[in-house]
C-alpha cells in the first residue's frame, strides 16, 4: 500500500490521461501489425515487409515534429483527438481492403497519426502536472499503463490474427476511439493553447514569448538543446533490446534462440510492471538528471554483462542482463521528459517533446545500421563491451550537464532556468 501511495496526490486529469493512453497503447502495436500481416495474410518475404516498416518508422520523425508544433498552435488535447480519432477511422477502414496491400499504406498513414499525437501527450502532462516531484509520478504511471497496454495488445491480437484479421483491426480501431472518447469528456485542460505562468504577467509578453521561433528558445537555452543530443545516446543503446539481443541469442542458443528471445521480452515485462512504482517511490527525491546518469550506469552493467556468453551460454546470464537494463530503462524513460519540462515555457513544451522524439526516431534508426557494422568487424559478443562503453559515456554526460547548470547558476550566466 506504500507502493501505491507513490500514485497519490494527482488530479483526476492526469489519471484519466494515463487511464487513456493505456487504454491506446493496447492497439498501439502498428508496427508488428505491418509485419504480421505483410507475411501472414498477404505471404510476403521478410526483407519485402521490412521496407515497409522501415518506411513507417521513417515518416514517424517527421510526425512528432509535426504534432509537437501544432500542440503547441493548435492546443495538446485537441491534437490528442484528432489524431487518434483518424487512426480509429483508418484502421476501420482496412477492413474494406482487408487482403490486399493498400492495407498496408494504410497502416503507415496510421503510424503518421499515431506519432503526432506522442508529443501532445508528453507536453500535456506537464501542464496538468506542477512540479518535479508530482511530474516524475505521473510520468512513472502513464509509462506504467503504456506498457501493460503494449503486453496486452499484441498478446490478444495473436490469436486472432491469422484467421479473423478483420477482428482485430475492428478492436484496435474501438480502442483509440474509446481512449479518445475519455479524453474528450475526462481531462479538462484550461488554457490549452497558452499558458499564464505569472497572473501578473502582460498579455503581450505571454504573446511575444508565444510566437518566438523554437531556435530563438533554444539558442536562450543551450543546456536544453545539449540534453536533447546527448539522448540520442539512449534511444541508440535502448535499440539493442530489439536488434542485437535477437541475434545475440540466436548465436548462443541455436535454433532456440527465438524462445529465448520471448523468454527475454517476458522478463523485461514483468520487471517494468513490478518494479516501476518501487523505484520511483525510491527515487522520488534524486533529481530527473542524477536518476539519468544512474540509469545510464544500469544499461551499462546489463547490456555489458551479456559478452560474458562468450565464456558461457548460461541463460542466468540473460535473465540477470534483462533485469538490470530493465531497472535503467524505468529510470530513464520516466525522468527523460521532466528535464524539459521545468526549463522551457509551456507556449513551447510541445516542440521540445516532438523534438526530443524525433532525436529518438534517429537513434532508433541509426542504431540497427551501425550496430549492424559493428557485429560485422567483431564478434556480437564484443559489442556489447562497446555498448557498455556508450552507456557510460551517456552517464558522463548527463553528470557534466549537471555541472554546467550549477556552474552556470553560479554565475548568473543563464536567469531563465526554472527550478
Amino acid at each position: 500500500m506504500n507502493l501505491v501511495k507513490t500514485y497519490a496526490g494527482l488530479t483526476k486529469e492526469i489519471y484519466f490521461l494515463c487511464l487513456a493512453r493505456t487504454i491506446n497503447s493496447i492497439g498501439d502495436f502498428v508496427f508488428s501489425l505491418i509485419t504480421l500481416y505483410l507475411t501472414l495474410q498477404l505471404g510476403m518475404s521478410a526483407v519485402s515487409a521490412g521496407i515497409f516498416v522501415s518506411l513507417a518508422a521513417l515518416i514517424s520523425g517527421p510526425g512528432v515534429l509535426l504534432g509537437g508544433y501544432l500542440s503547441d498552435i493548435m492546443g495538446k488535447k485537441t491534437i490528442i483527438v484528432g489524431g487518434q480519432f483518424l487512426s480509429s477511422i483508418l484502421i476501420m477502414s482496412c477492413i474494406i481492403w482487408s487482403g490486399t496491400i493498400a492495407v498496408a499504406y494504410i497502416l503507415i498513414i496510421v503510424m503518421f497519426s499515431i506519432s503526432v499525437t506522442r508529443p501532445a501527450y508528453n507536453s500535456l502532462l506537464i501542464k496538468l502536472s506542477t512540479g518535479e516531484k508530482e511530474r516524475k509520478s505521473a510520468f512513472s504511471l502513464m509509462y506504467l499503463g503504456a506498457n501493460i497496454g503494449i503486453a496486452v495488445g499484441p498478446l490478444a491480437a495473436g490469436f486472432f490474427m491469422k484467421n479473423y484479421i478483420n477482428i482485430v483491426f475492428a478492436s484496435i480501431s474501438i480502442v483509440f476511439l474509446l481512449s479518445t472518447i475519455i479524453i474528450i469528456s475526462l481531462v479538462k485542460v484550461v488554457d490549452d493553447k497558452v499558458f499564464v505562468k505569472d497572473k501578473n504577467e502582460s498579455v503581450n509578453n505571454q504573446n511575444t514569448q508565444h510566437n518566438s521561433s523554437l531556435l530563438t528558445i533554444i539558442l536562450k537555452r543551450p543546456l536544453v538543446a545539449y540534453f536533447i543530443i546527448i539522448s540520442f545516446l539512449n534511444y541508440f543503446i535502448y535499440m539493442q533490446a530489439s536488434f542485437s539481443i535477437p541475434i545475440q541469442m540466436n548465436s548462443s542458443f541455436g535454433e532456440n534462440g527465438a524462445a529465448y528471445y520471448g523468454t527475454v521480452m517476458t522478463i523485461n515485462a514483468i520487471c517494468v510492471i513490478i518494479l516501476t512504482t518501487f523505484i520511483l517511490s525510491i527515487t522520488k527525491k534524486i533529481t530527473a538528471i542524477n536518476s539519468i546518469a544512474i540509469g545510464a550506469i544500469f544499461y551499462g552493467l546489463g547490456f555489458g554483462i551479456l559478452g560474458l556468453l562468450d565464456y558461457s551460454t548460461n541463460f542466468i546470464i540473460v535473465a540477470l542482463s534483462t533485469i538490470l537494463w530493465t531497472v535503467g530503462e524505468i529510470l530513464i524513460q520516466t525522468n527523460i521528459n521532466l528535464y524539459i519540462a521545468s526549463r522551457v515555457p509551456d507556449t513551447h513544451q510541445g516542440r521540445f517533446n516532438g523534438l526530443l522524439l524525433f532525436v529518438g526516431c534517429l537513434g532508433y534508426t541509426l542504431s540497427p545500421y551501425l550496430t549492424g557494422i559493428f557485429i560485422n568487424k567483431i564478434d556480437i559478443e564484443n559489442v556489447w563491451f562497446i555498448i557498455s562503453a556508450f552507456s557510460l559515456i551517456y552517464s558522463v554526460c548527463m553528470l557534466s550537464l549537471l555541472y554546467l547548470e550549477k556552474r552556470s547558476i553560479r554565475g548568473k550566466v543563464n536567469e531563465e532556468l526554472d527550478f
